[in-house]
């Protein structure tokens, strides 16, 4: 679920990266216009038409990678569903940014510790490999095992022609003495094993703490950077209006308004992304705490 839901929105950062692009360039390409037309007329300098033409540039060739990043993307969810992705939905504009709940990082380690998919497998590995150990020491005990044969005879030649039958039971007792040293081998090589797979029970359970107060704190982290982002798009857009204004009327540069424009889209690309990376950070936190449910796709389907 986590990989897919990775997959599904990297295509849609990589589409939105790819429309920002083509923004930009359009943006840009207006301004150069604007620029040689001033120029012409004596307005401004030289050195702001080669500046808009550099800029121009620059934004055709992140137009042409940000195209590849989203083909890219494509085949990674491809690979993961099977069949070229088609018609994604977008995150809506008004999803709600949810806190964990609940809103207690040790809570949060405590779950890990409990539900933890990945803890639990290194302990079954840890039991298994104990398991073995046992299974290997007993070869030095003895053993009594129950015995019973059953024989058929034939006798065709002599004075004892004829059909003997013979059956046996009895108790079978092996008490190993010395078998050259295989079994106290192989109970140092399981112990060895065993001793293996505690130490990565023990790493897992630090790795399933750390990745779960990492994923905790970067979802609060993300909440804040998501709403920042959204102002600081606000402000870059009156920003880059405001440089335009000048621009026309002979107060700012072209050099000026190109950064500003710049800078615009650039907080739309952060905003974009951070929107995204809120929503893999609650993921990978339930994933991490092993609570991660169907459930949770239907829940960021109802944002779509």
């Amino acid at each position: 679920m986590v990989r897919t839901t990775e997959a599904y929105f990297d295509e849609l950062s990589a589409q939105d990266n790819l429309e920002f692009a083509e923004a930009e360039k359009e943006a840009i390409s207006r301004q150069l216009e604007q620029s040689r037309e001033r120029f012409e007329v004596g307005l401004i300098a030289i050195t702001d038409v080669k500046e808009s033409e550099a800029q121009y540039d620059l934004a055709v060739a992140e137009e042409i990678d940000a195209n590849n990043q989203l083909n890219i993307a494509k085949e990674k969810l491809q690979t993961i569903i099977g069949r070229p992705p088609e018609n994604l939905q977008p995150l809506s504009d008004d999803f709600k940014l949810i806190k964990p709940e609940p809103a207690d990082i040790q809570k949060w380690e405590e779950t890990a510790l409990e539900n933890s998919l990945s803890l639990r497998a290194a302990q079954y590995a840890l039991e298994t490999a104990k398991q073995e150990v046992d299974r290997r020491r007993a070869g030095h005990h003895p053993t009594l095992g129950l015995k019973a044969e059953y024989g058929n005879k034939e006798n065709d030649g002599g004075f004892n022609q004829g059909t003997s039958e013979n059956t046996t039971v009895g108790l079978q007792f092996q008490l190993p003495i010395y078998s050259g040293g295989l079994t106290s081998a192989q109970v140092g090589e399981a112990t060895q094993l065993h001793e293996q797979a505690r130490n990565s029970y023990e790493m897992q359970r630090r790795e399933s703490v750390r990745q779960t107060r990492e994923s905790y704190l970067n979802v609060i982290a993300g909440i804040s950077r998501v709403k920042a982002l959204n102002q600081a798009l606000k402000s870059t857009n009156t920003a880059a209006e405001a440089a335009q204004a000048g621009f026309e009327v002979g107060t700012r540069t072209a050099v000026e308004v190109l950064l500003a424009l710049r800078e615009t889209f650039r907080a739309k690309r952060d905003y974009s992304r951070a929107r995204y990376d809120y929503i893999l950070s609650t993921f990978r936190l339930k994933q991490a705490a092993g609570t991660l449910t169907t459930q949770d796709i239907v829940n960021i389907n109802q944002w779509l």
